[in-house]
């Protein structure tokens, strides 16, 4: 049996950990977005008030963003957004990075983007008798799968590993794929994990009263 001090140090540890952590994470994100306009905000609110006022930056930086949200939801908006996007990447380094970025941005917090991922299913991959997760897209179009045979094919994504807005597009028979009752979501926390977390893990997260996972 484990000692005594042991066990509930690490059953307050498991209790702790992720609190702090996302304390933490929360404060250095509010600082990050906050010191992108604040630290010019707040020399003017200190010119003209005589103190600075904290968070002003992140309330003018969420202004902002929605009023581009805004703009780029009209197509006058989208044409100007599209012509200074295509201003910014004729720089070489920023060429590289941006649209990485911009992708896995879209794939995050885009419903529609996201909404091209039907269902979660497993596929031999890369040879037989060894298994990946992936994503059903769509059903193959005609025009593909009359080439490939009579029967029925899907369009599949098979993500890369920790980064799943990358990976293989490979057309599958439909018989060839073993269909899972796993959300989208779900099984991108799977992936992002690189399996450290199981399917049963992503719903709950118990310590037991003897303080074992």
């Amino acid at each position: 049996m484990k000692p005594l001090g042991k066990r509930y140090f690490l059953t307050g540890l498991l209790v702790v950990l992720p609190t702090l952590a996302t304390i933490y994470l929360f404060v250095s994100l509010f600082l990050f977005f906050d010191n992108i306009l604040g630290r010019y905000i707040s020399k003017l609110t200190e010119a003209y008030l005589g103190f600075s006022i904290p968070g002003l930056g992140l309330l003018v930086f969420l202004l902002i963003v929605f009023l581009t949200g805004a703009l780029a939801t009209n197509l006058i908006g989208r044409r100007l957004i599209g012509f200074f996007e295509r201003l910014w990447l004729k720089f070489p380094f920023i060429k590289s990075i941006y649209p990485a970025l911009k992708q896995i941005a879209q794939f995050l917090f885009s419903h529609r983007f996201r909404g091209g991922l039907q269902r979660v299913a497993l596929v031999e991959w890369p040879r037989k008798g060894m298994h990946i997760l992936c994503f059903v897209t769509n059903q193959t179009g005609p025009d593909l799968g009359e080439k490939l045979g009579r029967e029925e094919y899907c369009n599949v994504l098979i993500p890369s590993v920790p980064n799943p807005v990358t990976g293989f597009y490979v057309i599958v028979p439909k018989r060839e794929l073993i269909f899972l009752d796993l959300s989208i979501e779900d099984a991108m926390k799977l992936v992002i994990s690189g399996g450290v977390l199981n399917p049963g893990d992503l719903s709950r997260y118990e310590v037991s009263s003897e303080g074992e996972l």
